[in-house]
């Protein structure tokens, strides 16, 4: 991992070393689906064939709007795959207030989490001719669009186009540099002007090892949890810190997901910003009266990670249960 320069270079290193080794878990009805190194490597190669084949290419924006699922996820690590720079915000309304400084980047590629998103951001002045395609994260209203694509869609296409972009793949990865801009994040304090923040691949490595070295005592073995609203540094940070620790991880679907399978999935480490703590520990307030705060988390938890601590009292809460939160403020504000 020390040697890597790139977020590329990254997953191969790992894809080599972990392979079959589980690495995403995720509900599928009343079972849970599992996904290994080399399932991840496969899906994230597919996106990244198909997005080549749309003539993606290395200094290429896409704007995603999206919650932290799986699908986000792999569709950021294949961008940055190809070189290209991830423009992400929560939702539409996030969005919207952004707008024109992120189209003023000429983004390409349109991903959405849900294609309910398309009428409301119409509706807000967005012209879907501006993007090559769009992609959403779920089948519903697929069709009506040429211009429309689903996830599952795009990764099958991908996976038809994956063996004959082969070699046109492998150099447009290896051909990534460590300057090469991966991540650009819109913020604005008050009435001031809007601020643009750009990350490259190096510093995002450089982020990445940093934490991991702070949290060397998370092993392998861990299973980390997480429900991940917000575009923020740490949000968009924190699961790349945890491929790079090597352990496993799953990601909730919704908040109604979030308290019902954490009891199955029996997490040893939560992920959550300062905001979705202390939404947590309402959901505990009001909805426990018999359980402790270990066991309403799943009766493993050993350590949570965030980028604020909201409440010293509410801290305390969670170490008297015997969970230590380890907040990293190196990966929510970028220095």
């Amino acid at each position: 991992m020390e040697n890597t320069r790139t977020i590329p270079e990254l997953l191969d290193y790992f894809v080599s070393k972990y392979k079959s080794k589980l690495l995403f878990q995720r509900r599928d009805g009343w079972s849970w689906k599992q996904l290994t190194w080399l399932d991840c490597d496969a899906e994230i190669k597919n996106l990244a064939s198909f997005l080549l084949s749309l003539s993606f290419k290395s200094g290429d924006d896409a704007v995603i709007i999206s919650s932290n699922k799986i699908e986000c996820i792999f569709s950021e690590l294949a961008i940055y795959y190809l070189g290209g720079t991830v423009i992400p915000f929560s939702n539409g309304k996030s969005f919207s207030k952004y707008s024109n400084s992120a189209l003023s980047e000429s983004p390409v590629l349109l991903f959405l989490e849900n294609s309910m998103l398309i009428n409301q951001l119409i509706k807000d002045g967005l012209q879907p001719e501006k993007f090559r395609k769009i992609i959403v994260f779920d089948d519903t209203e697929i069709g009506k669009s040429d211009i429309v694509i689903p996830y599952k869609g795009l990764v099958k296409f991908g996976q038809l186009k994956k063996k004959e972009l082969f070699d046109s793949l492998k150099n447009t990865s290896d051909s990534v540099g460590s300057q090469q801009s991966a991540l650009k994040l819109f913020s604005q304090n008050g009435n001031s002007s809007i601020q643009k923040t750009l990350i490259d691949q190096g510093r995002m490595l450089e982020l990445i090892r940093s934490v991991s070295k702070k949290l060397d005592f998370i092993t392998e073995e861990d299973q980390s949890y997480s429900y991940l609203l917000e575009a923020s540094l740490f949000e968009k940070l924190i699961n790349l810190m945890g491929l790079a620790l090597g352990m496993r991880l799953i990601i909730a679907e919704d908040m109604d997901c979030f308290f019902k399978d954490i009891l199955e999935a029996k997490p040893t480490v939560l992920f959550e910003s300062g905001r979705e703590i202390e939404r947590i520990f309402s959901s505990f307030n009001s909805n426990s009266k018999t359980q402790d705060l270990k066991s309403f988390l799943g009766g493993r938890l050993k350590y949570l990670i965030t980028d604020s601590v909201p409440d010293k009292k509410l801290e305390e809460s969670f170490r008297k249960s015997g969970i230590e939160i380890i907040e990293l403020p190196e990966i929510s504000v970028f220095n």
